[in-house]
């Protein structure tokens, strides 16, 4: 076939924008939703000219994908373009970059005129000096570790209980922020007092407010160190953020294979995130200051009330 590029991306939008940059580019596009699948391709079809991966991808991940094409197949005639909206990872595949034979890195939201006009000059055979990738900066979120766990709340056991039923996880576990350092923890098939063990994972997600994926932690060049992993309660996770209605980070719902590599694949991360907009909605993000003021409030109106006026509950 003609030359061709194969991009790999679980978001369909974002996808559809690679695509289209591939096609002016003037190469066939090849498409896989999850690593798995992008394998499958490189063997079939062979080397590309042009790789665009995520680092993070369902089944079989990016770095995975990454090791694959530089062991198995002359990957190194391939310009590799990685994209991830984790500024750790970014920072963590630029140490790798000779290894992996990493061209550039940019973050997952890069404009598509940043995306041609890169991977233009690296199929014209420029020579950059580093992979375009910014410095790692943290971005200000509460510390999972430093929270108190607050009242049970069954509103999120449900959520939960769902959660790890539709994906047919072994652990499915929940965190929500509810103000003053507190959060609302639930937990299916783990003690749900080892939450604070995520605190890793967690900071990823609450930092950057996007759904994380790793098939195999064991296998992961970033996330095998994680105490989590190394205390045995994580060897694949996904995790998507709990979002309230301005869109700000509040906790995330996870998947967790403590044993076992992660299978969910792309269509499953999409009811991950679903689920986890769905918990944002129903658990409103209410301040315990505000909240007693609400109830302070309602207790006024009912003594102002009349005698004879009807009232539907004594509280």
């Amino acid at each position: 076939m003609s030359a061709f590029a194969l991009v790999a991306e679980t978001d369909p939008i974002l996808s559809a924008a690679q695509v289209a940059v591939v096609d002016a580019l003037g190469l066939v596009p090849l498409v896989a939703q999850d690593g798995e699948r992008a394998i499958w391709l490189l063997r079939r079809f062979g080397t590309p000219a042009l790789l665009i991966t995520s680092l993070s991808l369902p089944v079989v991940d990016g770095f995975e994908v990454l090791d694959w094409l530089r062991a198995r197949i002359s990957g190194r005639s391939a310009k590799v373009i990685v994209t991830s909206p984790f500024p750790e990872l970014r920072a963590f595949a630029g140490a790798l970059r000779e290894h992996l034979g990493i061209s550039a890195i940019l973050p997952r939201n890069a404009s598509p005129d940043t995306l041609r006009s890169l991977a233009e000059a690296l199929l014209k055979g420029a020579e950059l000096p580093a992979p375009l990738s910014e410095a790692a900066r943290s971005t200000p979120v509460h510390s999972v570790r430093s929270m108190q766990e607050g009242p049970r709340d069954p509103r999120l056991d449900w959520f939960v209980r769902s959660a790890a039923e539709e994906l047919h996880a072994s652990v499915a576990l929940a965190m929500v922020a509810q103000g003053e350092g507190r959060a609302l923890i639930s937990a299916v098939g783990m003690d749900a007092r080892r939450w604070p063990v995520l605190g890793g994972i967690g900071r990823h997600v609450l930092g950057a407010g996007e759904t994380l994926v790793v098939s195999d932690a064991f296998a992961h060049p970033f996330f095998q160190g994680d105490v989590s992993v190394m205390e045995g309660l994580v060897r694949g996770f996904a995790a998507a953020p709990v979002l309230d209605a301005a869109g700000r980070t509040r906790g995330m719902l996870c998947v967790i294979e403590p044993k076992a590599r992660l299978r969910i694949g792309p269509e499953g991360l999409v009811r991950l995130a679903e689920r986890a907009r769905l918990i944002g909605t129903a658990i409103p993000n209410i301040e315990p200051g505000v909240g007693r003021l609400l109830r302070a409030s309602r207790r006024r109106i009912i003594e102002a009330m009349p005698d004879s006026a009807p009232i539907s509950s004594p509280r």
